[in-house]
C-alpha cells in the first residue's frame, strides 16, 4: 500500500507505541489523525500528526462524540488502535468492577469506535483496520487474567470482523507483539507489575506493524516480531 495522501486515525497516538506509529506513517506520506485519552495527554501526540483529537476508550459518550465528528467531517482511509491499559492480579483477587473497566478500555471501547467508523471506511480504496492485541491473544499468563481475557476477546472480535468485511474489501489486521518497552506496565489500571524481562523497543514493534499494514497482512503473530 502507498500511504501517500491516506488519512489514518491512530488511536493512542499520545502513547509511546502509538507515537512511533504516527511518526512512521507520517514519514511514509500519510496524514495522521491522532487521539489521546484527554486534553492533557493530547500534548504528547507527535507534531507529525495532522490533527490532534480526544477519545477516552473508557467512555462510550467520548467515543461517540469523536466518531460523529469524524464521520461528518473527515476522510478516513484506515484505523490503527494502539491504545489500551493493563491490570495485574490473580483471578481470585480481581473484582468484577476491575474486569469490566479493563474490558471496556481494551475491547468494548475499541469495538465501538471501529463499528461507528465503518461508514467512513466503506468505499475507500485500500481501507484497513489494524489493532495491537498482543501476545496475550495467543497465550495466557498468570496474574494477568483480566488483561489476557480483554485482549483475547478483542482479537476474537477482530477475527469475526475480518470475515464480515471481506465484501467491503476492508482489511483487518491483528498484531500480537510480545512485551514492549512502552511504560504501560508502570501505569496499570489496577495491581502491580511483576518483574519483567527486557522487552522489544517501540520503534521495532511499530516498524513491524506499519510494514504489515503496507503488505496487507491479516495476522501478525508474536513470532513475527
Amino acid at each position: 500500500m502507498d500511504f501517500s495522501a491516506k488519512r489514518i486515525l491512530v488511536v493512542g497516538a499520545s502513547g509511546v507505541l502509538g507515537g512511533e506509529i504516527t511518526r512512521m506513517l507520517s514519514r511514509a506520506g500519510a496524514q495522521v489523525l491522532g487521539t489521546a485519552s484527554s486534553q492533557e495527554s493530547a500534548a504528547h501526540i507527535p507534531s507529525d500528526a495532522a490533527l490532534r483529537l480526544v477519545a477516552d476508550l473508557g467512555s462510550a459518550e467520548s467515543i461517540k462524540v469523536l466518531t460523529d465528528y469524524l464521520v461528518a467531517n473527515e476522510q478516513i482511509d484506515g484505523i490503527v488502535v494502539a491504545a489500551g491499559r493493563v491490570g495485574f492480579g490473580m483471578a481470585a483477587d480481581t473484582t468484577a468492577q476491575q474486569v469490566a473497566a479493563l474490558t471496556q478500555v481494551n475491547f468494548g471501547g475499541p469495538a465501538q469506535l471501529i463499528t461507528e467508523l465503518l461508514p467512513a471506511l466503506r468505499g475507500r480504496e485500500d481501507a484497513f483496520i489494524a489493532a495491537i492485541t498482543g501476545v496475550v491473544a495467543e497465550k495466557s499468563f498468570p496474574g494477568m487474567s483480566a488483561y489476557c481475557a480483554s485482549k483475547s476477546a478483542f482479537s476474537a472480535w477482530l477475527g469475526s470482523l475480518a470475515f464480515e468485511l471481506r465484501r467491503d474489501k476492508i482489511k483487518v489486521i491483528d498484531a500480537r507483539p510480545g512485551h514492549t518497552e512502552t511504560g504501560l506496565a508502570t501505569r496499570p489500571l489496577f495491581g502491580a507489575a511483576p518483574q519483567m524481562p527486557q522487552g522489544m523497543t517501540a520503534e521495532h514493534v511499530a516498524g513491524v506493524v506499519v510494514a504489515a499494514i503496507a503488505a496487507g497482512t491479516t495476522v501478525v503473530a508474536s513470532t513475527d516480531f
